[in-house]
């Protein structure tokens, strides 16, 4: 996760024409997105490192959805500047993986998408969580979208997940309703984060846990946690992997 304090001075930014007119054949929701992250990136090139990878003299980034890749060049001048040399939708590969979290549990969404990142460069699964929503977008709108295309949704149970109105009255009652569908629906999972009366979501069901709910992570030292999100990502790849053979 990026530090908040980081003072990292912003790069300029280039593209090249070529570029330009690949960005205006875009869908205009696509159309932000690369614009969106572009400047995200060169206000801060720390802020999507599991979404960042070296290829052939380049960096390389993913967008989960929409599905686009944006390579770009960091000069060595001074200033310095990122020159985006290509931007192309991706076809849409691997299964969709949201994870529904309290931002007091920052910390765990961003060491669950570290453990998952193998199998985001292998193209098995993208990730996505509230990271991806743009400033002004239409986030209600972008949340039950993704919500209601996932192919798995992860839960980080905790005292905050619980105590949330937005994830009990917006993201619940989706997650929840495609969980009972035989088709079309989603693979529904949780993981305890931290101590929580889980028994107080009823709908969730104690046999989707990932973990053992009476040992939360935060509850564990550092090796013994990095042990239970080993296991976690490996289940979690078994309910992509059920998600796929279901119908529909």
């Amino acid at each position: 996760m990026a530090d908040a304090t980081n003072e990292f001075p912003s790069y300029g930014i280039r593209f090249q024409k070529s570029v330009l007119e690949k960005i205006s054949q875009l869908s205009p929701r696509a159309q932000l997105e690369v614009y969106r992250v572009v400047n995200e990136l060169a206000e801060d090139p720390n802020r999507f490192l599991d979404r960042v990878e070296s290829r052939e003299g380049c960096l390389v980034y993913g967008h989960p959805d929409p599905p686009l890749e944006i390579t770009y060049r960091i000069t060595d001048t001074d200033p310095k500047f990122m020159t985006i040399v290509d931007v192309v939708e991706r076809a849409v590969v691997g299964a969709l993986v949201v994870v529904s979290y309290s931002h007091k549990d920052v910390k765990w969404r961003d060491e669950l998408r570290k453990f998952l990142k193998p199998h985001v460069r292998q193209k098995r699964i993208r990730i996505w969580d509230d990271t991806a929503i743009g400033a002004g977008e239409k986030w209600r709108e972008e949340i039950k979208r993704a919500f209601g295309s996932a192919n798995v949704a992860i839960l980080l149970m905790s005292p905050d997940f619980l105590e949330s109105d937005f994830i009990a009255q917006e993201e619940l009652p989706v997650l929840l309703d495609r969980a009972k569908k035989k088709e079309g629906g989603v693979e529904l999972r949780w993981i305890a984060v931290r101590p929580s009366d889980f028994e107080l979501q009823p709908e969730v069901a104690a046999d989707q846990a990932l973990n053992e709910p009476k040992r939360p992570l935060s509850t564990l030292r550092k090796p013994a946690w990095e042990t239970e999100l080993t296991n976690v990502a490996r289940k979690i790849m078994a309910a992509v992997e059920k998600a796929a053979a279901s119908p529909g």
